[in-house]
């Protein structure tokens, strides 16, 4: 937990994709080509 508040872990983020696009972000998944997390983004 220390780590992470010291800021020495830092999530590795693949791609962001816009809600509207989350149909492309399930088959980035889906293909197994992603090497993180794949994000969706809610603009307001």
């Amino acid at each position: 937990m220390v780590a992470a508040a010291d800021g020495r872990l830092r999530p590795r983020i693949h791609a962001t994709y816009p809600l509207d696009r989350a149909a492309d972000a399930h088959a980035e998944i889906e293909r197994r080509r992603s090497v993180g997390a794949v994000l969706l983004t809610v603009s307001p």
